[in-house]
C-alpha cells in the first residue's frame, strides 16, 4: 500500500500546481492518472495549443505549461500511479481513506483531493 499526505486524483495542471502548494506546507502528495503519464488533457489532446488565462503568462503552450508545472512540482518529490484509473474510495475506522485504482494499487491517506477531468470522474452517491 502507498501511504502519503494527500491523495490527488488527477495529474493535470491543477494536480500538479496541488502538489506545488501542497509541498510548501510540507505535505507529501501522490497522484493517481488514467493516462500514461502526467499533464492531463493539456498534453493529450493539445499540447501545441496556446492558452491566454494562467496567471503572469498572455501566452503560453499547453505542452509548455505542464512541463513547467513538473518543474515546479518536482522539488516535493511527488509519487505518481500512471495508467490507472482511480476506482474506489473507501473511508477507513482510522478516518483515513484508502483509493483503490482499477489495477488493484491501493493508496492511503488522510486527505484525497480529485482535480479529475471529465473523462473519469462521474459522481456517484457514496456515505462517510
Amino acid at each position: 500500500m502507498i501511504k502519503t499526505d494527500i491523495i490527488i486524483i488527477g495529474a493535470g495542471p491543477v494536480g500538479l500546481f496541488a502538489v506545488f502548494e501542497a509541498g510548501l506546507l510540507k505535505m507529501k502528495c501522490h497522484l493517481i492518472d488514467v493516462l500514461p503519464k502526467a499533464g492531463g488533457q493539456c498534453i493529450e489532446l493539445y499540447p501545441k495549443k496556446p492558452i491566454y488565462d494562467i496567471p503572469a503568462h498572455p501566452e503560453i503552450l499547453a505542452g509548455d505549461l505542464i512541463e513547467k508545472l513538473i518543474k515546479q512540482s518536482s522539488q516535493f518529490k511527488p509519487g505518481f500511479t500512471l495508467g490507472e484509473k482511480a476506482e474506489k474510495l473507501e473511508k477507513n475506522k482510522d478516518g483515513t481513506f484508502t483509493v483503490t485504482t482499477d489495477k488493484g494499487t491501493k493508496h492511503n491517506a488522510p486527505v484525497v483531493a480529485i482535480a479529475g477531468g471529465a473523462w473519469w470522474f462521474s459522481a456517484q452517491k457514496t456515505e462517510f
